[in-house]
């Protein structure tokens, strides 16, 4: 059973993608530009470009978790407009529209170009690029931000510190699978690992935030990841929020703390309070 459940590559259980159209932007009154960008290994990327209607800030790259699609995410980071940014909220290989399929590099790589296509497109020179990464695409965007210097500022919610760590824990939480979780490790490919390169990011700023609740991943492992990190560094544990409730649950403190936090980062590049 061990053996058949880390066949292959055992970070395939960390994606789910799909094509499934969830929300249809166009139909709630959003519009979009729809655009395609390559990926390093040639695959087109796809992604949804929201422009605010204020003189933009900057732009925020959304990376969105693990299942489904960026249909089903992007409303997660729309309240960012209202706050002067723009929004690109992009598909990884495999989800979607996207092509190929995803793996923990492919994952970084498709990171690094969105990053690269968003500042490319900035329609103020003057601004920059932020990422905010969300459970799957926290762990993700920590890489990008350590790889990939054109990045400001992450803002990193719910995101696993390790594959074998995350793993672990979603073995422990099940009578049938608990017997396993101590070899988890064994199997893990650990090169993409955020706890690895969390520290590169320094000295841009980084911003963490969990739920105290969050019953898929564990607050812990922001706490660890907050740890690792150089300064300027935030950890906000929001009191009763399970997974990826925290702005359900703080509301505009939550909108304003993330609006904020780029804004200092992008206009200054200091610490925020």
């Amino acid at each position: 059973m061990l053996l058949t459940l880390f066949a292959c590559s055992p970070q395939r259980f960390f994606y789910y993608p799909n094509r499934t159209l969830y929300v249809d932007p166009d139909k709630v009154g959003l519009h979009p530009e729809l655009v395609q960008y390559p990926a390093p290994d040639g695959k087109l990327l796809t992604a949804l470009f929201f422009k605010t209607d204020q003189t933009p800030k900057g732009t925020v790259v959304h990376f969105h978790g693990n299942y489904g699609n960026v249909s089903n995410h992007f409303s997660l980071s729309l309240f960012l407009l209202k706050y002067g940014f723009d929004v690109l909220a992009f598909d990884y290989e495999g989800y979607g529209a996207s092509e190929g399929r995803p793996t923990p590099k492919n994952l970084m790589e498709d990171g690094i170009a969105s990053v690269r296509y968003a500042q490319a497109h900035l329609r103020s020179p003057a601004t920059g690029v932020v990422v905010f990464g969300q459970s799957l695409g926290g762990a993700t965007a920590v890489v990008v931000a350590a790889e990939e210097p054109l990045v400001k500022a992450a803002l990193i919610e719910a995101a696993f510190s390790s594959h074998a760590a995350m793993t672990r824990a979603a073995l422990k939480r099940n009578i049938l699978t608990w017997p396993l979780y101590p070899f988890a490790p064994l199997f893990m490919n650990h090169s993409y690992d955020a706890i690895r390169f969390v520290g590169r990011i320094s000295p841009r700023p980084v911003f963490f935030i969990h739920g105290d609740q969050d019953q898929i991943v564990p607050v812990q492992m922001s706490k660890d990841l907050y740890e690792k990190a150089g300064e300027p560094r935030k950890l906000w544990v929001v009191p009763g929020a399970g997974h990826l409730e925290a702005h359900r649950k703080a509301g505009v403190e939550y909108e304003k703390a993330a609006a904020d936090f780029f804004t200092t980062a992008l206009s200054t590049g200091t610490k925020p309070n």
